[in-house]
């Protein structure tokens, strides 16, 4: 109800109102908004209030679920064109990262390798993606370094890391728990403890920049191909395969996805990303290493 039914210039109207609540139990906006004669543009104006409706039991409900995380393919736009991109997302607070290898100690020939699924299944993960750059068996320059990988990889089951002497060069992602910290440069790492940790090349995102790096890619990494990488920002990460991209539009990929930190993994014939059972791209070639989140 209202005191008058017009309100002049200068006065002052005060309302009662009771609106029926929702029946499901959840946190709704209110929204009010002036309705003013000769005044249209107001109504662009208002109030509102979060309302929450309890249980019956007098609780709070349930938060609303999250939605776009896990596995989606997207269509994503940046500024160097589109491009198709095999994506997961999950929350950090949710997914613990383990980076595992095939080998225990540091090897340079005849090194073993598993399919992706195996390094999922031995670690009880619920996704996975391929890891660092390696020498495939299929490539006649890697006839004596078969399945060998040159960057530094942390294995989250020894608790140690392999190729330490490679923690110089190139870009590293580092877990401790749940909260990761990444180093354009590995050699500013601090050798602090961590519980996950892989290297590669080139840096793709740093603090939400692009990183140039054409003057340390190859001419394979300009060309377009299949790329993998791995992302973070405050809240999220991110595991990502583009089918068709240069390494420096997987970066912009990466950006628009909403990636700050990201580092280019390996791609190609090794390209696999799993999750929840199965394959979304790959499986792709054996691998040395390998990124695994699990889910309590």
């Amino acid at each position: 109800m209202q005191p008058a039914p017009y309100v002049g210039p200068g006065q002052v109207a005060w309302f009662q109102f009771t609106i029926q609540a929702p029946l499901i139990p959840g946190t709704y906006r209110l929204y009010l908004r002036p309705l003013v004669e000769g005044a249209t543009w107001m109504e662009d104006f208002g109030v509102f209030w979060l309302v929450t409706v309890l249980n019956p039991d007098g609780t709070p409900p349930a938060p609303p679920p999250v939605t776009g995380l896990g596995y989606s393919l997207k269509t994503v736009n940046t500024p160097v064109g589109q491009f198709q991109a095999h994506v997961v997302k999950e929350r950090l607070a949710d997914v613990t990262v383990r980076t595992v290898t095939a080998n225990a100690v540091d090897c340079f020939s005849a090194c073993p390798a598993k399919p992706l699924d195996q390094y999922a299944a031995e670690n009880g993960g619920y996704a996975a993606i391929h890891g660092s750059y390696f020498c495939p068996p299929d490539y006649a320059p890697c006839a004596a370094q078969v399945n060998s990988f040159e960057y530094a990889v942390y294995n989250t089951a020894l608790a140690k890391w392999l190729n330490p002497r490679a923690l110089i060069s190139n870009s590293l992602f580092t877990f401790t728990g749940r909260t990761p910290h990444f180093y354009q440069r590995s050699g500013t790492y601090d050798r602090s403890a961590v519980s996950a940790g892989i290297s590669n090349y080139p840096a793709l995102l740093a603090a939400g920049a692009v990183v140039d790096s054409t003057a340390q890619q190859s001419p394979t990494q300009m060309q377009r191909a299949t790329r993998g990488a791995i992302g973070v920002d405050g809240t999220y990460i991110y595991l990502a395969i583009v089918p068709s991209a240069s390494v420096t539009e997987t970066a912009y990929v990466m950006q628009s996805l909403g990636a700050r930190d990201a580092l280019n993994l390996d791609g190609g014939g090794s390209a696999a990303l799993w999750i929840a059972g199965s394959f979304k791209v790959g499986p792709g070639r054996q691998l040395p290493n390998a990124i695994v989140l699990t889910k309590p």
